[in-house]
């Protein structure tokens, strides 16, 4: 049995707060452009200081509290040096 592992790529995008109209542009490594958006209103949600079952919530009214605006691969595949 043959693992595959797949490379994560950077990712820019930017996610909408829509009580505001507030957008948040993050940079973040992801597998693919699915995950980059879920992880990042999940970062965008704690940044705001919004609970996760403050979200859930309002989900599950047919609330969407972010958009993600746009997620695109970043032309800079470089990472940060710590």
């Amino acid at each position: 049995m043959k693992v595959q592992i797949q490379k994560r790529q950077a990712y820019d995008i930017v996610i909408r707060q829509l009580s505001n109209g507030s957008d948040y542009n993050l940079r973040l490594f992801a597998r693919d452009e699915h995950e980059a958006g879920r992880i990042a209103m999940d970062r965008v949600r704690f940044f705001i200081g919004m609970s996760r079952s403050k979200y859930d919530d309002l989900n599950a009214k047919g609330i969407s509290a972010f958009r993600v605006v746009s997620c695109a691969v970043s032309a800079d595949q470089s990472r940060p040096s710590a």
